[in-house]
Parts: C-alpha cells; structure tokens; sequence
C-alpha cells in the first residue's frame, strides 16, 4: 500500500533562494537557452511517466501503475489504480477534463474525468485486424489513434468509431514508422518515428514532413520547438529553422528526464521529482 504522506513533502525555499537566475555561462552562450525557475514542490516517489495539464496541475505514473493527481501546488487530490490491464504506458493530459491512459500489452484504453473516475473504456484486443499502438487526444471530444498492422492513423469518435482514416503511410508517403510515441495539438500531429525523426502530421492525417532529431520516446511541443532530454540535457530543437539549444536547467544533479510544458518543468530522478514554475529571459 502507498504512504501518501511521502508525496506530499514539499520543498520550500525563501528569499532570493526560491528564484533560480542561470546566467553567467548561460547568459553568454547563445545555443543555450537562459529560464529563471521557481521551486514549486519535491516529491518523494519514483515516476516512470508525468506531465503537466493547461490549468497547471501535475499528473504521475508510479512503477506499480498507480496515477496521482497533484494540484498546482503539489498537494496530492487524487489517485487512480486498475491492475487489470498491466503496465500503463501512455499518459495523454491534453484535455485536462479527459485523461487518458493507455495500456499498450491489452491494447486498453481509458479515459478519466478531472477527478480520475473512470468515463470511458475501449478494447482493441477484440480486433484481430488492428494492434494499436499509441493514442493521443484529438479535437472534438476524439481521438488519434496509430494502427501498426495497417500502417493508419485513424481519428476515432468519443464512442471511437472511425471518423478519418489516412490510409496506409507506407503506400501513401514512402516509409515504413517504428513509432514509439504522439502528441497533438491544435492543429498538427507529431509521432516519434525512432528511425528517422519526428514526423508531423496536419489535422486531418496527411503528412507534412519530418523533423529529423532524435527523442528516445516522449516528447513536448511549444511554438515549433520539440522538447526533449538526451543525455542529462534538456533540448529544443526548432524544426522551421532547423536550430537546436539547450535549456539550462535549475541544477546539475543527473536526472532520467525533464520535462517542460505550460510553464512548468518536471525533473525525474532515479528516486524522486521536482516541479518548477519557468519564466522565460
């Protein structure tokens, strides 16, 4: 049984303490982009998946599969648990009135409300014809979903019927995706294709092109930069001018990954994470 009371230890910080400036080096180095951090919270659990939704509010997976909501001040609300289905291996938080976990080894989807109870399942373990492999939310109340027997993406309804089918990309567009994650936002597509790069897609399926850098799975996307980690470092890479930076972080303590989205930075360490408010230089 998990100890609540660990998740909700807060690291507090005064004065000047609580505000991180990196300049020096990272004020004269242009590849390097300069943030001022703000600790928001420690927590005291190992995460194998977080994010951050549009109100602020930080989302984790645990090892036993186990997802908690933390308030914008890292206060735990609520926590959601069905072993049923396995290991959760997607967490889509872009509708912040509908999360969305993915259990990729039953091909299971589920769909909660913003107090984590359950609104919506669907099981593709039922169709022989299809393995779906990632999901990620789409507009009007749907879904984007990556079909790898056939190759489609498909924009499924929120009773999940099909409403778009790209059809296969191999035969359409001339390659072959070994993809391993997605994301969408308003307007476009983004799968990580680890053979080739970042493939972008628009609204409605058709592709556009690829940006060729190299997340290792998951990613985040602000104004045509992908965010990502790669060794001990954060990431932007802008694919309209093909320009990659490093984001300074608040410290130099190894982590497994950092995470930057709505103005906030998520740190994974080997036994802990961090949340911190980012305000742009």
């Amino acid at each position: 049984m998990i100890n609540y009371k660990t998740y909700l230890k807060q690291f507090h910080l005064t004065g000047i303490c609580g505000l991180i400036v990196l300049l020096c080096f990272f004020g004269f180095n242009k590849n390097v982009l300069a943030q001022e951090y703000t600790l928001i919270t420690k927590i005291d659990t190992v995460a194998k998946l977080a994010s951050v939704d549009n109100f602020g509010n930080l989302f984790v997976v645990t090892p036993q599969n186990e997802l908690l909501k933390f308030n914008t001040s890292g206060k735990l609300l609520w926590n959601y648990s069905n072993r049923t289905y396995g290991e959760i291996s997607q967490l889509d938080v872009t509708d912040p009135l509908r999360v969305i976990l993915y259990y990729a080894d039953f091909q299971q989807i589920v769909v909660l409300n913003n107090n984590l109870s359950e609104i919506a399942k669907f099981n593709y373990n039922n169709n022989p014809d299809v393995q779906i492999t990632l999901i990620a939310s789409a507009n009007n109340n749907g879904y984007w979903v990556y079909d790898q027997i056939n190759r489609e993406l498909r924009r499924v309804s929120n009773s999940f019927l099909d409403d778009i089918k790209t059809g296969n990309i191999y035969q359409r567009n001339g390659f072959d995706m070994h993809a391993n994650f997605m994301l969408t936002d308003d307007s476009q597509i983004y799968i990580n294709d680890t053979t080739a790069g970042v493939r972008i897609f628009d609204r409605y399926g058709n592709f556009i092109k690829t940006a060729v850098v190299y997340p290792k799975n998951d990613f985040t996307v602000l104004d045509n930069e992908i965010y990502f980690t790669q060794n001990n470092s954060l990431l932007a890479y802008n694919y309209l001018t093909f320009k990659q930076r490093t984001i300074a972080l608040p410290n130099e303590t190894v982590f497994k990954k950092a995470i930057l989205r709505f103005n906030r930075l998520i740190v994974l360490t080997e036994k802990d994470l961090t949340l911190w408010a980012v305000k742009k230089n």
